[in-house]
């Protein structure tokens, strides 16, 4: 009976420190995805203010071969 209560402690003990392990992984995965998250919202403004405010800009300027004076 001693035996198997040994047996026991270390099966908690070991299920303990695999809990720990895990719970590390995954504050480390939801700090990476908060960082992804960041950095996604960061381009998709990025692409959003080319298309919409730089774009018609870019449009109205003659392209690079015509300035060159190739067309």
């Amino acid at each position: 009976l001693v035996t198997e209560v040994r047996e026991i402690e270390d099966t908690i003990h070991k299920l303990r420190e695999r809990l720990m392990e895990a719970e590390n992984t995954l504050q480390t995965l939801v700090k990476t995805k908060v960082a992804l998250e960041h950095d996604l919202s960061i381009k998709a403004n990025s692409l959003f203010l080319d298309q919409e405010k730089c774009m018609g800009m870019r449009k109205s300027f003659p392209s690079t071969p015509r300035l060159v004076g190739y067309a």
